[in-house]
């Protein structure tokens, strides 16, 4: 089912939040990805909470991990094709105290730039 809706998307990059897995190789990955995923990186579960994984297609963006913490991971994508560059941050946030509050603050001093994409 996630494949196949991977598929239909027609997407380059896939973020998925509350993993609940500590760990990923490609193998796992080929599970559920299609082929054209050959990119990734991971933030892992702590016990049954959270996990982000972020996929990509290096044949349309190439990825560089810029900040990895336990609520967050930032990639900078370029285009393979013109060069253009976005910053993606994929977030999880805990519902529970203390981690809301350490994330609340990670948050309010993440960089997010205007002037970047």
């Amino acid at each position: 089912m996630v494949h196949d809706k991977i598929e239909e998307s027609a997407s380059s990059v896939i973020c998925l939040q509350e993993t609940k897995k500590e760990t990923f190789d490609i193998g796992f990955i080929r599970k559920f990805a299609p082929c054209r995923f050959d990119r990734f990186d991971f933030i892992p579960s702590v016990g049954a909470f959270g996990g982000i994984l972020v996929l990509w297609n290096s044949v349309v963006f190439l990825g560089l991990v810029v900040d990895k913490s336990s609520f967050g991971i930032t990639v900078i994508f370029s285009s393979v094709h013109d060069s253009q560059t976005w910053k993606l941050t994929t977030i999880y946030g805990p519902c529970d105290d203390p981690a809301r509050s350490n994330f609340v603050s990670w948050f309010r001093d993440h960089d997010t730039s205007d002037p970047e994409n």
